[in-house]
């Protein structure tokens, strides 16, 4: 599920809700910026509408972004502690107060204050380690992580996969609408400042029906015309959104992202980017039943038991039986006979095993990337498909890139039917994708030639006269005439003529 971040700012809110926006952002660092009432308490069901799904965020980073000190950062830190308590039954949930410039000890004792509350998202930060990762997935409902160490930690996705199967912990994205990230780790959530950049930087973000794409400011008049279908389909103002309208320009890119969430949904069925929703029962572990959607976690309804009774109790790990163990099915093996020289230099022969193509594979239909598309879908069954891809000779190399060409062909082709059908302006990913043909077809070209070099380089000093600089080894033989015919008097007689 994708949350607006930003609505601390009032225009900012009133166009979320316009477009029917659920899911919110409301930044507590931001809302106390642009002033908070000194004499009446700032209340979250006075500003947003009962539908709304309201998340608050602390802005600590923003905060120790902003130079102050640290008895300041603390006096703000139990300012919001306060907010927390005067909207904790209105919001969905919050984050903790993960100051940096305060450390990692001091957040960790102020969660004491919620007292295991399951609204509570704390915070993990690449510099606290891997294990401070497994210790909060093993304590904790809810851990976020912003987009700093999203980006960093390049194995992120397979940690987070393993702790969640293990702990059964939600994780969520601060800052974060990547794509490839939310498709690869394992989120719930994943808030954004995102949508904001069209009325800020000047951007172009849409829907392009298959992906979300971004154009910078100096793009914008050239990137907007081609999307006049999609935007009249989304029920949006195309002369607005062509004129730079940077309201109108807004809500495309709100609608665009909705239409990402949209796609991550249908790509994941079994680990849905959108987790709320699913089933008409509501599970509560609260006063309020405004938890609901956070609380489902994988059918199982929650309790009012700590955090530590919720965990999964680790089981003890058995060694498997020597006769069950068996290569890792994503290489096949041949075993080949090879001759080798031992330590005392004797010949013997000796089995190796050869790395092959896995012409089988391992995917099933629950977890498959495009199960919602697949003509050959089968609930808990293997998959249908085989890809006996083989490339041990030169014939079969061209082979397999002229197959290659002839899909990028047909690629080429479909995107300029694609163009013509948006109104023939020239799309530049068109060129860019012939341009990747023209490469191909060159690398067959260059496999096709036979090209043989010979290049010899003859280098010869010698302290020789004129002759031997023309003639080289044959002036040699001059050495053998008379005195009279000598190369020294020879070159005596070229030099002297050359001089008068």
């Amino acid at each position: 599920m994708l949350i607006f971040s930003g609505t601390e700012v009032g225009s900012n809110r009133t166009l979320l809700e316009g477009m029917n926006i659920e899911s919110m952002g409301l930044n507590y660092w931001g809302l106390r910026k642009r002033g908070l009432p000194k004499t009446k308490i700032w209340l979250i069901s006075e500003h947003f509408d009962n539908s709304a799904k309201v998340y608050i965020e602390s802005g600590a980073s923003q905060a120790d972004k902003a130079g102050l000190s640290k008895t300041e950062l603390t006096d703000l830190a139990a300012d919001y502690q306060e907010f927390l308590v005067n909207n904790a039954d209105r919001a969905t949930a919050f984050q903790e107060f993960d100051s940096q410039i305060l450390g990692k000890e001091w957040v960790a004792q102020q969660r004491s204050f919620f007292s295991n509350d399951p609204k509570l998202w704390v915070i993990w930060h690449s510099e606290y380690g891997i294990q401070n990762l497994k210790e909060l997935s093993e304590q904790f409902q809810n851990v976020a992580i912003p987009n700093e160490e999203i980006e960093s930690v390049t194995n992120l996705a397979g940690i987070t996969r393993a702790y969640q199967r293990q702990f059964g912990t939600k994780y969520h994205a601060l800052g974060c609408a990547k794509p490839d990230n939310l498709r690869q780790i394992p989120f719930a959530t994943a808030s954004t400042l995102s949508w904001l950049s069209p009325m800020r930087r000047g951007e172009t973000i849409i829907w392009d029906g298959t992906k979300l794409v971004r154009y910078p400011k100096k793009m914008k008049d050239q990137a907007r015309p081609r999307y006049k279908a999609i935007v009249e389909g989304a029920g949006l103002d195309y002369s607005e959104f062509v004129n730079d309208s940077t309201l109108e320009a807004t809500r495309v890119a709100v609608w665009s992202y909705l239409r990402l969430e949209e796609s991550m949904d249908k790509k994941r069925p079994d680990l849905h980017l959108i987790e709320g929703g699913k089933t008409e029962e509501v599970s509560d572990n609260s006063d309020t039943p405004l938890m609901s959607g956070l609380m489902e976690l994988e059918g199982y309804l929650s309790d009012n038991s700590g955090a530590e009774g919720r965990k999964v109790e680790r089981s003890e790990v058995v060694q498997r039986a020597p006769e069950e163990m068996q290569n890792l099915p994503v290489f096949g093996f041949n075993v080949k006979t090879v001759v080798e020289t031992d330590e005392n230099g004797r010949d013997v022969l000796k089995d190796v095993p050869v790395v092959q193509t896995q012409s089988g594979s391992i995917r099933q239909c629950n977890t498959c990337f495009v199960a919602a598309n697949c003509p050959a879908f089968k609930p808990s069954n293997s998959c249908a498909f085989n890809l006996p891809v083989e490339v041990k000779t030169k014939e079969q190399l061209k082979a397999l890139l002229t197959a290659i060409i002839e899909m990028q062909g047909q690629r080429v082709a479909f995107m300029r039917f694609a163009e013509e059908m948006n109104g023939g302006y020239a799309d530049p990913n068109v060129s860019q994708e012939i341009d990747r043909l023209f490469k191909l077809v060159n690398q067959v070209k260059e496999m096709e030639s036979n090209k043989e070099f010979i290049q010899i380089t003859a280098q010869r000093q010698s302290a020789g006269g004129v002759l031997s600089a023309i003639f080289g080894d044959r002036a040699q033989a001059l050495r053998e005439l008379p005195e009279t015919l000598k190369e020294d008097t020879v070159t005596k007689i070229i030099s002297e003529s050359i001089e008068e």
